[in-house]
């Protein structure tokens, strides 16, 4: 990688990330709304609801516990800018599949359910993907590191 793009990683594998939920959300919407697909597992929607409730609330859970538990990691050894990125990656890759898995787990739901509750839930959880989005602020503040070692990464 070269220097400076440490930051730019991040961003586009985020944003990447976040159009291939919302690609796949809308084209399971639009199957749904024009009736292309007819929901084919209405019977188990009250079992399918329990299960994407718990998966979301387990799911945001745990990726804030681990990349706080991560930070806590960063902050408390004596790392390098290199090194302290190389965690704050990591992090932030296990944060966002543990936010993302729910997403579609809900919209998969949606598809074969045809309950609009799914996709709902479905959205907020994205709401909350797109807020876990890497910034150069958030870097600073959470590598503890000077602008200037973050250019150079």
């Amino acid at each position: 990688m070269q220097k400076g793009n440490a930051l730019k990683f991040l961003v586009v594998l985020h944003k990447a990330l976040l159009v291939g939920q919302l690609v796949f959300a809308a084209a399971c919407a639009y199957l749904v709304y024009s009736k292309a697909m007819l929901p084919a597992f209405s019977s188990l929607e009250k079992l399918l609801q329990a299960a994407a409730i718990l998966l979301s609330a387990g799911g945001v859970y745990a990726a804030k516990q681990i990349f706080k538990k991560k930070l806590l990691q960063i902050s408390d050894m004596q790392l390098g800018a290199k090194e302290k990125f190389s965690v704050y990656r990591s992090a932030s890759i296990i944060q966002w599949a543990l936010l993302e898995a729910p997403v579609l787990f809900c919209i998969v739901c949606f598809f074969l359910t045809g309950n609009y509750a799914f996709l709902a839930l479905a959205v907020v959880l994205i709401f909350l993907f797109v807020l876990a989005a890497p910034s150069k602020t958030k870097m600073l503040n959470h590598l503890q590191i000077s602008e200037a070692e973050l250019d150079e990464l």
